[in-house]
């Protein structure tokens, strides 16, 4: 691709970009003046023509004849100091593409310098690396960029959408339905559970689909039904293909900052035109807002599909939660004929945009118009050959320039720095709120005390609400917080200034200096200089800064870090504390156990204890339950054996108390229940604990005594009952031989003829064969002869 091609292909392709600039002023200064009269819906139509017309203008500017505005640049003078040997050259017409911006003109012969071969080579040098060349490389490497992009969000979509199941469940069968005669969707639309998402959204242009996240079967009636509104709502206004025209646009304009403006104006327009359906369809506001608070934060680090549509980013939230409370808004949907009036405004707009085009017209300056030499004045598009000197400057190139900073700048802020979002809701404790931070991969929540929010006063916090702005800071840096209260819950977003000077107070200190998204972390967990400080007086070894991070991370506070040395506990290394944390150790919870006796632990023995469910509860029942003098790995071992107080206290009730410890975790084990040993001594079974451990091995069950009392065999030893037991005659067994005659048989009758194989259907048959009812005797001397 050489220059004399690419230069009035730039040309042009920086015109339409102008043009496009100015379709989407227009449309921004239509916004401007509509903004507070005009529903959601309005706007989103405004921002869809402007979108269509800028992926229209290449096309129409192609078709259209040309409507030529001239462009006024003055003409360079060539002035030499002496007289030169000229040579005439007469260069090629450069090429004029469709739609250029000068007209192609029979060039004069120009008067040009000899140069050397030399001299020649450095300029064919300079061709190649022209800067016409350089701007198309960049333009197509960002316009692979975005396609490769799309193509990754198309193949995501498609993924999500094949692993999903079809929703079949009666219950969201009907809400689809009813939803879909109150948005007037007509054509099929399928609901798929997703267990990949955890945001509903709309996908498909030509087949639609809702994807619902498999924790929706957990939602009650009303928060099912406003998010199939919300996404039937995307499906009735054509969302995904308004998306997916945006994403073409800044494919095409992806080095003009307003391209990826108007996108994001469109996304935030789409998504407060879909809240106004549902609110118009009955929703309430209120408790909208509130479904729309509680399915943003459950989308955690997961990143909806660019060319889906979910339905409650958090970035988005507070704007969309104050406009759900708004009473007065205009939630209207623009009429058929408001539409067509648009579309026939920017159809109007579009054509003489995309037909202008520009002349250069070479003016002579006011001052000397000769040179000493006589030099004719170079045509505009002619070059001096020698030095690549342009005779007219193009007056687009710096146009180009700061459209390559400014898209690269836009890419940028699309791409990062998006602030997280907050909520806080009330706290147990009087005089503090629960703040909870989410970001894109993670999120965190603590309770803070009202007075370090600057800015945020209880009036706010208890009255009828409204948009708020506070501040919280850190050692490390400041979070700023906007957003809105409503009934003592708000949320919004936040963003983090780091303090500049927090680095090098940590080095004073001799920590090492932490990284930005470091010092980020520390404010976020306020690990600040008290708790340095706090570190260096109880003789800790110099953490990383990673270890500070994950200290805080891990909820390792200043109160908990005082506190716990406070108890003996200064353990020399931060990771031994974050563990103790991690392991629910806190210090009420060494305080308690102190106070039942257990003081002086190793750090290990009282994690052992904290894993192993011993509260300071449980030992103090133990102790009134007699076991007061348990070592803590006593303690441990009747835990984890199910040795609970409650277990001893009605163990003691039944008439065994106080048991040695490993006779109590026996009988635990075995099975021996207060109520087995409860009902067996009301069966006249009041035996040791031995024996009745030894008795429910053998699966002498309350039921099993009870069933052959009443088959006539009360009173039996449990010995006896065991040996029953063992082979294998039940009660049922027993009844079965009284209902054929034997009704005065001894246990160790049952015993033999159960060993002999005599089941209830050998003895009947053997019995008809005989034709009276043969005597046990006889039965066991056939079953001992092989009898079948």
């Amino acid at each position: 691709m050489t220059a004399a091609f690419l230069d009035p292909a730039i040309s042009a392709t920086l015109w339409i970009a102008i043009k496009a600039s100015v379709l989407l002023g227009v449309a921004a200064i239509v916004q401007t003046v509509m903004y507070r009269r005009t529903s959601a819906a309005m706007r989103h139509l405004v921002w869809t023509l402007a979108v269509v017309g800028v992926l229209l203008l290449p096309m129409v500017s192609l078709v259209l004849p040309e409507w030529t505005v001239v462009t006024r640049t003055a003409a360079t003078k060539a002035v030499d100091a002496a007289p030169r040997v000229g040579t005439l050259e007469e260069p090629a017409a450069p090429a004029r593409p469709s739609g250029s911006l000068a007209e192609s003109a029979e060039p004069p012969l120009v008067a040009r310098p000899a140069v050397s071969t030399r001299l020649r080579g450095s300029a064919a040098t300079a061709d190649r690396l022209s800067w016409p060349t350089v701007i198309a490389a960049i333009y197509a490497a960002g316009v692979l960029v975005m396609l490769i992009q799309l193509a990754m969000q198309r193949r995501r979509i498609g993924r999500l959408a094949h692993e999903a199941t079809d929703l079949r469940d009666p219950e969201w069968t009907r809400l689809l339905h009813e939803s879909a005669a109150s948005t007037h969707v007509h054509r099929p639309v399928r609901l798929l559970r997703s267990r990949e998402c955890s945001m509903p959204m709309a996908l498909g242009i030509r087949r639609p689909a809702i994807l619902i996240p498999a924790t929706a079967d957990t939602w009650p009636e009303d928060r099912r039904r406003a998010v199939v509104l919300h996404e039937l709502a995307h499906v009735a206004r054509h969302d995904c293909l308004t998306q997916s025209l945006a994403f073409g646009a800044c494919t095409m304009y992806w080095f003009h900052p307003a391209a990826w403006w108007v996108a994001r104006r469109l996304r935030i327009e789409r998504e407060l035109a879909c809240d106004d359906c549902v609110i118009a369809a009955g929703a309430p506001a209120r408790d909208y807002a509130g479904h729309l608070l509680e399915i943003a934060y459950s989308l955690g680090s997961q990143r909806a599909p660019a060319l889906a549509v979910a339905m409650a980013r958090p970035r988005q939230l507070e704007s969309r939660m104050l406009a759900a409370l708004d009473g007065a808004r205009n939630r209207t949907v623009p009429a058929l004929r408001v539409r067509v009036a648009g579309a026939v405004i920017a159809a109007v707009l579009l054509v003489p945009l995309a037909s202008a085009t520009s002349k250069a017209a070479a003016v002579a300056p006011d001052a000397d118009r000769t040179s000493a030499t006589a030099t004719p004045v170079p045509a505009p598009e002619q070059k001096v050959v020698g030095p690549r000197l342009k005779a007219v400057e193009w007056p687009l190139i710096e146009s180009a320039r700061r459209f390559v900073r400014a898209a690269a700048e836009a890419i940028g802020v699309a791409q990062n720095g998006l602030p997280g979002t907050w909520e806080i809701r009330p706290a147990g404790t009087e005089g503090t709120v629960h703040l909870r931070l989410v970001e894109v991969n993670s999120s965190s929540g603590s309770n803070i005390p009202i007075t370090q929010l600057e800015g945020l006063t209880a009036a706010q916090l208890t009255g009828a609400g409204g948009p708020v702005q506070f501040r919280l800071r850190r050692d490390a840096g400041t979070f700023t917080f906007e957003g809105v209260f409503r009934g003592g819950v708000g949320a919004g977003t936040f963003s983090f200034t780091p303090d500049p000077n927090f680095p090098a107070e940590l080095a004073k200190r001799g920590f090492a200096r932490p990284a930005a998204l470091e010092q980020y972390q520390l404010a976020r967990h306020d690990v600040g200089y008290a708790f340095l400080d706090e570190l260096n007086k109880q003789g800790y070894a110099k953490p990383r800064t990673s270890e500070l991070v994950r200290a805080g991370q891990h909820g390792v506070a200043l109160g908990y870090l005082r506190d716990m040395g406070a108890l003996g506990y200064r353990l020399g290394a931060l990771e031994p504390l974050i563990t103790l944390r991690d392991h629910g150790v806190t210090p009420a919870y060494v305080r308690e156990l102190s106070a039942q006796g257990y003081k002086g632990l190793p750090a290990d023995d009282l994690r052992q204890a904290r894993d192993h469910g011993i509260t300071p509860e449980y030992v103090r029942a133990m102790r009134d339950a007699g076991y007061s003098s348990l070592s803590m790995e006593q303690l441990i071992k009747a835990r984890d054996h199910g040795v609970s107080a409650e277990f001893v206290r009605e163990l003691g009730e039944a008439g065994h108390r106080k048991l040695p410890l490993d006779q109590l975790i026996q009988v635990r084990d075995h099975g021996v229940s207060p109520e087995y040993v409860r009902d067996m001594r009301q069966l006249g079974y009041g035996v040791p604990v031995d024996e009745l451990i030894r008795a429910r091995d053998h699966g002498v069950n309350v039921e099993f005594v009870r069933g052959m009392t009443t088959r006539g065999y009360a009173g039996q030893s449990l010995d006896s009952l065991v040996r029953l037991r063992d082979h294998g005659v039940t009660p049922k067994y027993a009844q079965e031989l009284k209902a054929l005659g034997y009704d005065r048989l001894s246990a160790d009758d049952l015993v033999t003829l159960r060993d002999h194989g005599l089941t209830p259907d050998r003895i009947r048959a053997a019995n008809t064969r005989a034709g009276t009812r043969l005597p046990v005797d006889m039965l066991k001397s056939l079953a001992a002869g092989g009898m079948r």
